[in-house]
Parts: C-alpha cells; structure tokens; sequence
C-alpha cells in the first residue's frame, strides 16, 4: 500500500512540472531529408528526377541530350523543348560533363542562409529591404519558367504525381523529335521517400 501512495504521489508531481517542448533542429528548407532518383532513357535523352523531401515541391529535373545535333552544333547552340504534364518551354541547354548537352530545372527553394544583419548578401540585403526579420532562413526560389513547367507535378497535398514528360532537342531549325512525335518518358508517382 505505501508503494501504491508513492507512486501516486510521484505521478502527481510529475503532472505539475512544467513541461518542456521538443523543438527539431534549425535545418535549411533546401536541407535534403531523402535522396531518390528517377530516371528513363527515351531516344537520346535521358529524364533524370531527384527527390530530396516530400511532401513538398522538392525535386529536380535534369533533360540531359546525346543526340546527332551534337556533333552539328555546340552545346550552347541547341535547345532542349520539355512538357511536363502538359506544362512546357524550350530552354537553351549547357553543356554537361557526360558528354551530354542538358538542362537542370528546379522546383523548390534553394541556396537558403539564415540571414543576420552583419550579412551582405543580395538575399539578405533584399530580405532585410522588404522588412524581414533577423535569424531567418531566407532561399532563391524557383524562376517563372520552373514554376510554370512543375505547375501540375505535385496533388494539393504535396505528393508528386506522376511525370509524363515529352522532350525533343532543335538547332539552327532543325529537330531531333521523334519525326514530330517528340520522346516520352513517364516517372511514378511518388508519395514518401522510399
């Protein structure tokens, strides 16, 4: 019994205490929780997506091109058209470090920095300009182009839908588009990180 009435006892004080708060680690929002890559091959490209966080709009996309054009032009001479769900541009390429022509688009927030007034960054610097608060995370977001090209690649609840993607490269007016069909790629759906 006496057991019983200190355990009740202890128990009691124990819901008195103030309780203290679990609070996560002061990462980035670009930090990258998973690392899963997607990938097709589809003519003479490849679809590269790499999915660093979900839910969220926290993937990439690499269109990396080895067609014919390439021994035609210089990398910086061929554009690569890509639609994604619908969604598409042609964006000059770059020249890649596999003997490819490519380009690398971005969905989410990147470069972030905890901005401080003794910093002189242009993020900071404009951060600061719009009234922003000091100890912030501050991060480049996605250009006009990139978030018009991944406008339906994720639900209304973070979770990536499927990609259908089309590609097709053009210089100096010629194509390599599948005789006008374009090539095709389609990446799974993809809901967690693993």
């Amino acid at each position: 019994m006496k057991l019983l009435t200190t355990l009740t006892a202890a128990l009691a004080l124990a819901l008195l205490l103030p309780a203290t708060q679990a609070e996560a680690s002061d990462y980035p929002p670009d930090y990258a929780v998973c690392n899963v890559t997607d990938s097709k091959t589809t003519g003479s490209f490849e679809v590269i997506r790499r999915t660093t966080k979900l839910p969220g709009r926290f993937a990439t996309l690499t269109v990396s091109y080895r067609g014919y054009l390439r021994s035609r032009y210089r990398d910086d001479q061929i554009s690569i058209f890509v639609k994604l769900n619908g969604q598409h541009a042609t964006l000059k390429a770059s020249s890649g470090t596999n003997s490819d022509a490519y380009i690398y688009l971005n969905a989410g927030p990147r470069n972030c920095g905890k901005c401080m007034r003794y910093m002189n960054t242009p993020l900071c610097n404009a951060h600061f300009a719009a009234g922003g608060q000091e100890g912030v995370w501050v991060c480049e977001q996605p250009s006009a182009t990139e978030n018009h090209i991944f406008l339906y690649g994720w639900d209304p609840y973070g979770n990536q839908n499927a990609w259908d993607i089309y590609v097709a490269a053009t210089a100096n007016g010629e194509w390599d588009s599948n005789s006008g069909a374009n090539f095709y790629a389609r990446l799974p759906v993809r809901t967690s990180c693993w």
